[in-house]
């Protein structure tokens, strides 16, 4: 009764009773424990045994499970398979439902059977969905896409697949190719009703395959995992994009702090300035007047030689090295950003392009960006003649 209770499991389905366990009933009981934890030694009959599950289960009302109470654990995989991808987890939700409904816990092999079929219905739900809303045309473009070969003797699989080593220019312009072939593909358009989850199940299965041994793959499998594997492709390449454009702004600003020189010592300036007062204040010739005029100048021309603070120079370094990502800004400009109504990223991104496709290389007076602040502002607003497009990117 008490490895039923606690596992949900009959007693037959352990080999060995851990000692632990022996030892803990002959002292909660006041009996001696046997020395010998092994079933066959503790039954000699094998009818005995037969009769105390029996009376165990009637007792606890464990039974076993019906076809009826088969079917309804199928339906209910159904569902959790379309939230949950990996089988450990899977299972361990069949043990629990069939713990909670009173059911033996069977065997390892047959719940995975059980797991087994509910996928199986997944995969001839999705696989049917695919074949309605995607053109058989479309698909066999897609499969063709995956086994052709690039220059370089990589498939098109594999170099989907793969992930950027690093966050160069010509890393991301690869980044940017793939999205750029999806797109051509109409990846976008399609399966925009499978979860996620399902698309990347199924994407990984294609991926952990050589192109080869996925052509042979039948159908509808084959579909479901051209179509999955392309669809989760676009998600990680958009996502990597946007990791490496992330990079990039702080190598942009990491390289602009690195050319502004340490900033000016400003005790050295005061003291330079007291230096020059009492200089001044030496002269015996100056009279009261022309004293008093003199330190007056020499105030003004102090604070006329304050240097620029060290944000402000980092600025300039900023508007002087975006030539290199206006190619890049073009790129972002193709992709299908999205935000809330007005959002000023998307207002600068949609402007700014305009003006590429207009061949315009000055900033209209017009323009100005009022909630970046009231330094970035100026300095967009002040520079459009000096500095065309620069401070707007």
């Amino acid at each position: 009764m008490g490895v039923l209770r606690l596992s949900g499991r009959s007693l037959n389905a352990v080999r060995i009773i851990p000692a632990s366990l022996w030892a803990h009933l002959g002292k909660e009981l006041g009996v001696r424990p046997p020395e010998l934890a092994s079933l066959k030694a503790l039954y000699g009959r094998r009818s005995t045994l037969f009769e105390h599950e029996q009376l165990a289960q009637e007792t606890l009302r464990f039974r076993c499970m019906t076809d009826h109470q088969r079917r309804a654990l199928v339906s209910a995989l159904r569902d959790e398979v379309t939230r949950v991808s990996d089988n450990n987890q899977l299972l361990t939700f069949v043990r629990r439902w069939l713990y909670n409904h009173k059911l033996l816990i069977e065997h390892d092999r047959a719940l995975s059977g059980q797991i087994g079929a509910a996928l199986d219905l997944l995969e001839a739900k999705t696989g049917t969905s695919i074949v309605t809303n995607v053109t058989s045309e479309v698909l066999e473009k897609w499969r063709e896409t995956l086994a052709q070969l690039r220059p370089d003797g990589q498939t098109q699989q594999s170099w989907l697949w793969e992930a950027p080593a690093k966050h160069s220019t010509v890393q991301i312009a690869q980044v940017f190719e793939r999205i750029d072939l999806l797109y051509s593909l109409d990846v976008h358009k399609h399966l925009g009703d499978v979860s996620d989850l399902i698309v990347r199940r199924y994407a990984r299965q294609l991926a952990n395959r050589p192109p080869s041994v996925g052509a042979r793959i039948k159908e509808p499998r084959r579909a479901v995992e051209v179509a999955c594997f392309l669809r989760y492709c676009l998600f990680t390449t958009t996502d990597q994009a946007i990791l490496m454009i992330q990079r990039r702004v702080t190598d942009l600003w990491r390289m602009a702090r690195e050319e502004v020189p340490d900033t000016v010592n400003w005790a050295d300036m005061y003291k330079k300035l007291l230096a020059d007062l009492a200089v001044l204040a030496a002269e015996d010739r100056l009279v009261e007047g022309e004293l008093r005029i003199r330190v007056v100048e020499l105030v003004a021309t102090s604070q006329q030689a304050k240097p620029p603070s060290r944000a402000s120079l980092v600025r300039e370094r900023l508007f002087e090295g975006i030539r290199p990502v206006r190619a890049l800004l073009a790129e972002i400009g193709k992709l299908p950003w999205q935000a809330e109504e007005g959002h000023p990223v998307l207002i600068a991104l949609n402007r700014l392009l305009k003006l590429y496709a207009d061949r315009v290389r000055e900033l209209p007076v017009a323009i100005s960006a009022p909630r970046l602040g009231g330094v970035w502002s100026a300095a967009i607003t002040g520079r459009i003649e000096t500095k065309p497009c620069g401070p707007w990117k």
